[in-house]
């Protein structure tokens, strides 16, 4: 951090961002000892990912995401309740859609709750139809009717 400082002058520095890491910490304190002009601020965004991981750690938190999770996945991988809920959505002129989460950006964890809590009317109306999107499914099938004929 230091040559990095004076190759480019320090003149140009008001402030120096890095994580918490303990060489970040200690590379602070040089630049702090050697150039008190210049400001050594701990990364926020950094700290708020290391908190988020803390949360959604907790149990309580794991399985609201996970529940999440499962909504999301479930109109993403039935077809026609996620055709649906797209129609919903549309209708209702939400300019949201479901979103999900991913496990190396933090910020996705708060994104699918609240998309979830964004979509709640038309889930609901939407997930009413659920049993009837399986139903209907199964009794397109031909093998169902098959199978009833075999049976009787």
């Amino acid at each position: 951090m230091l040559k990095v400082i004076e190759s480019i002058g320090e003149n140009k520095f008001i402030a120096v961002v890095s994580d918490a890491e303990a060489a970040m910490q200690s590379a602070r304190r040089k630049v702090a000892k050697k150039y008190p002009h210049i400001m050594t601020v701990r990364c926020i965004a950094h700290h708020i990912n290391l908190i988020t991981k803390d949360i959604i750690s907790i149990e309580w938190a794991k399985k609201i995401l996970q529940s999440c999770q499962r909504v999301v996945s479930f109109f993403h991988n039935i077809h026609l309740a996620g055709s649906a809920l797209r129609n919903k959505i549309k209708n209702s002129f939400s300019k949201k859609n479901l979103k999900s989460s991913v496990k190396t950006r933090w910020s996705t964890a708060w994104d699918v709750c609240d998309s979830i809590l964004h979509l709640e009317n038309n889930i609901k109306l939407v997930s009413i139809y659920k049993i009837t999107f399986y139903f209907l499914y199964i009794l397109d099938t031909k093998m169902f009717y098959d199978s009833l004929n075999k049976s009787s």
